[in-house]
This record gives structure tokens, sequence and C-alpha cells, in this order.
């Protein structure tokens, strides 16, 4: 009778095997290329215009050159002379107070400038006043003494009735030329003029209804 408890051979073992997945084996993938941003030209060019007009500004607003501004402030009378007898005539010192207002970002540096005093036109005295330099942005006074004499006149025909009258029309005409310099970089010839009229009060010695243009 065979026994119950007969030996029975196993079979072999077979060996499967395993992904790399079921392993937990991470294999990474081929990394693409960075693809370049198409915006990067249009940031170029915002940047390229926005330095343009940085530049116009500047070009316009600190190196441009203006002509500065010649005022003239005020007139005091002295010596005044006048009469009708034996031919009419007049003579007097004005001292006039004028300014130079220099509006560029650079120095100005002008030569000797003329004053000149008119009647009807016709010069009666004239000075010049000595050069000086202008800060940038800033305002320069000076005093000019004008000897004005009706005897420069060569033709008087209204004189004696405007003595008569007790005053006298003159025109005050004044020019300044010199140089601007911005940074070391500019350097520019200019000049500036004024033009004033104004009423000589023989009787009071003073003048009145003083208007520059």
């Amino acid at each position: 009778m065979p026994e119950d408890n007969q030996f029975q051979p196993l079979a072999p073992a077979r060996l499967h095997g395993k992904s790399d997945e079921e392993f937990g084996v991470f294999k990474p993938r081929a990394s693409k290329p960075p693809r370049r941003s198409s915006k990067c030209p249009v940031y170029v060019l915002a940047g390229l215009v926005i330095l343009a007009a940085i530049a116009l500004v500047f070009a316009l607003a600190v190196l441009r050159v203006e002509a500065p501004d010649v005022e003239l402030k005020s007139v005091a009378v002295k010596n005044l002379t006048h009469g009708t007898s034996p031919s009419p005539s007049f003579n007097v010192t004005l001292t006039a107070e004028v300014s130079v207002r220099n509006k560029n970002f650079g120095a100005f540096n002008f030569e000797n400038g003329t004053a000149t005093v008119l009647y009807e036109g016709m010069v009666v005295g004239d000075e010049e006043f000595s050069k000086a330099h202008v800060e940038s942005r800033k305002t320069k006074r000076m005093n000019v003494t004008l000897d004005v004499r009706s005897d420069r006149l060569w033709n008087d025909k209204n004189l004696s009735s405007d003595i008569s009258s007790g005053s006298v029309n003159l025109t005050t005409y004044a020019q300044v030329t010199g140089k601007v310099r911005v940074m070391k970089v500019v350097r520019r010839r200019t000049t500036a003029r004024m033009n004033c009229s104004m009423t000589l009060n023989l009787t009071s010695s003073s003048i009145q209804d003083l208007v520059c243009r």
C-alpha cells in the first residue's frame, strides 16, 4: 500500500524580470533646449527708443543756447543843464543800471558791450561797458554812465519846442556780444540786445515813462 506522504518533487521556480516601473527606477526624459523669447527684440527696441527720447530732451533743454536778456532797470539823472538861447541845447549825465540775465545752462562771457542814447534817431551819447562773466542761470547787474550832449545833433529843428515843453523823448539801445559754453561740449557766440524809450523831464530832472522791448 503506497504511502500517503510520498515526496513529490517541486517544479523549478521561474524567475520573472520586473520592469523599471516596478522597481521604482526613474529615467529622466531628454530635456528640450530652451526656447528664446520672441519679446527680447521688442524690449531692446523699446529701450533704444527711451534712450533716444532722453537724449533729445537733454539736447533741447540743456545744450540749447539762447541769447541772454539785457534789461534797463533804472536811470538816474545828474548834472542836467538846458536852454533855448542863444540856441536850444541840453546836457545831462545818465547813470543806467543794466542787468544781463543768462538763461543758459552754461556760463556767458561777454566782451565789451555798448550803450547808446538817441534823440529822434540821432546819437547824443554812447558808452562802452567792460567785459564780464555771468554764471549759468544767473543775473549780473552793472552801472553804465553816459554823457548826453545835444551839440552832437546835426538837425535840431524840434529841439527848441521840446525844451520849451519841459520834456525830451530819448531812446536807449544796448548790445552785448559774447560766448556761451555748456558743459565743455557746446560753445556758441550770441548777441543780446535791448531797446528802450524814455522821457527826460527837464523840470524834475528825472526819467519818466521808461518802456523796454
